[in-house]
């Protein structure tokens, strides 16, 4: 496997030769397909301006025109450079000579035609809300992007899954259809709905042909199952595995820069009387999540920035609650499709009814929770959220998040100061000043205890010991890519 940067240490642990039985099964009978599982099912047919646009990426079927490295510094794909001719104009060169699945060049027309079909999406993608995007072509190879305001950072922006490019042919009004559309190494063939997909190798990728013949998709939201079937030799990868169940298999962890936090509906119940949020705030025991529930596989979040992310700081420390509730009744709901939260939610549940809370609870696959999530129907959340997922960019998932405007403000949060200080983020046009002020904006979102940071989370990848070269990516975008391998 390959070296690994210090910045995002990535460990892999090989000792399933220490327990008997361990991935026993029968082999492939095509041995060069790969067989993966991961949690969560699409829930919009994989459309790409959803949350099932990550899953495009992921499995190496459509790619956008830029990604970001492991530092989270944007880096080429689709587009080989780009420039900034004004504060509110980018161009971006394509590369010469990529095809799409379907036999038809990227042009760049297609490529502005599908970041303006993005941009009129209904929601518009998170990474792009509010910029008033428009995207021209000038020739064959350059596409100019405007904003409505000066944004330094357009090129991460454009990094997010939500704006891969497709075919031509695979957009029809509104909808957008990956099958036989992307550029990727691997081909969308067939959905099975919330079952399954089967990908083809794509021969015609710019950098040749991938190693596997194809991939084979299982979507199994329980965690335990994934990591049944790992161990039968069912599938050759399973992502998401739950920490108690991987410590005899082979294994990829990689510090995410992702947030277990516990969100407080500020807008209405228990929770819109801000000193039993701070009641709340202080029931929680960080180092007992991270060493309990994680089995030391996570790291207590002393922030919403954890240490995936070197410029991140400790928070400014928010003053002591010495009160207790009375008997306040708080529904607090969490998703099931990522196997530790259930047990977290579980373990805030308790120490908020310690605190005289009485709490309720609700567990429900993601997928069946999301609308009562963003409408704010219960007290409290437990969720996982990637900070640079959107955007490539911590102070765009502050605003998604926090802002009266958010889009996934989960506490529905609506603070004049919080807004000013996101704002100021969002303004900084120096590398340095906007992750200062990045700092400074987190402080004003934790000073209303409206977010409960928990754990930073790191990625658990389940892998048979022939599998080689998945793509370790501490944003989740990229797992099975043109390298990898299956002996």
């Amino acid at each position: 496997m390959r070296t690994r940067r210090a910045l995002l240490t990535t460990t892999l642990v090989a000792v399933c030769g220490l327990t008997a039985g361990c991935f026993t099964g029968t082999a492939s009978q095509e041995p060069q397909r790969l067989r993966v599982a991961l949690p969560f099912p699409p829930t919009q047919a994989m459309s790409p301006w959803g949350n099932d646009g990550v899953l495009l990426t992921k499995l190496g079927i459509a790619e956008t025109l830029v990604g970001l490295d492991r530092s989270g510094r944007p880096e080429p794909q689709l587009a080989e450079s780009w420039t900034r001719p004004s504060d509110t104009r980018w161009r971006f060169r394509l590369r010469a000579g990529v095809t799409f699945h379907d036999g038809t060049p990227l042009t760049a027309q297609a490529a502005a035609d599908a970041l303006n079909r993005a941009a009129h999406a209904a929601p518009v993608p998170r990474a792009i809300k509010g910029l008033d995007l428009v995207a021209a072509a000038e020739g064959d190879l350059d596409v100019t992007v405007t904003t409505a305001r000066p944004d330094p950072i357009v090129p991460q922006r454009l990094s997010s899954p939500n704006l891969v490019v497709l075919a031509p042919g695979a957009y029809t009004g509104r909808n957008a259809d990956p099958r036989n559309a992307g550029t990727g190494p691997f081909v969308l063939q067939e959905l099975r709905g919330e079952e399954g997909a089967t990908l083809a190798a794509f021969a015609g990728h710019r950098d040749g042909a991938p190693a596997l013949s194809g991939v084979d998709v299982r979507f199994i939201p329980d965690g335990q199952t994934r990591t049944a079937a790992l161990r039968a030799g069912e599938v050759d990868v399973a992502a998401a595995l739950p920490v108690s169940t991987v410590e005899d298999l082979h294994r990829v962890e990689v510090p995410l820069p992702r947030v277990v936090s516990l969100s407080l509906n500020t807008a209405k119940g228990v929770f819109a009387d801000p000193a039993l949020r701070a009641v709340a705030r202080g029931a929680v025991d960080r180092d007992a999540l991270a060493g309990g529930v994680y089995e030391s596989r996570a790291d207590a979040a002393r922030g919403l920035f954890g240490p995936a992310t070197p410029w991140a700081k400790a928070p400014a420390p928010l003053p002591a609650v010495d009160r207790a509730a009375n008997s306040e009744r708080v529904v607090l709901a969490t998703s099931s499709d990522r196997p530790e939260l259930p047990e977290v939610a579980s373990v805030v549940a308790e120490s908020l009814r310690r605190k005289g809370f009485v709490v309720e609870q609700v567990v429900r696959q993601y997928s069946q929770l999301e609308a009562d999530l963003l409408a704010g129907r219960f007290d409290a959340v437990v969720a996982s959220r990637s900070y640079v997922l959107d955007s490539g960019d911590p102070a765009g998932y502050l605003d998604t998040d926090f802002s009266c405007t958010g889009t996934y403000n989960l506490a529905k949060l609506c603070s004049a100061d919080v807004d000013a200080a996101i704002a100021k983020a969002l303004a900084a046009q120096d590398v340095t000043a906007r992750e200062q002020a990045t700092l400074d904006a987190q402080d004003a979102v934790l000073a209303t205890s409206a977010v409960v940071p928990l754990v930073h989370e790191r990625a658990v990848i389940g892998q048979s010991g022939t599998v080689r070269e998945l793509g370790d990516d501490p944003y989740e975008r990229r797992l099975v890519t043109r390298s990898t391998t299956r002996g």
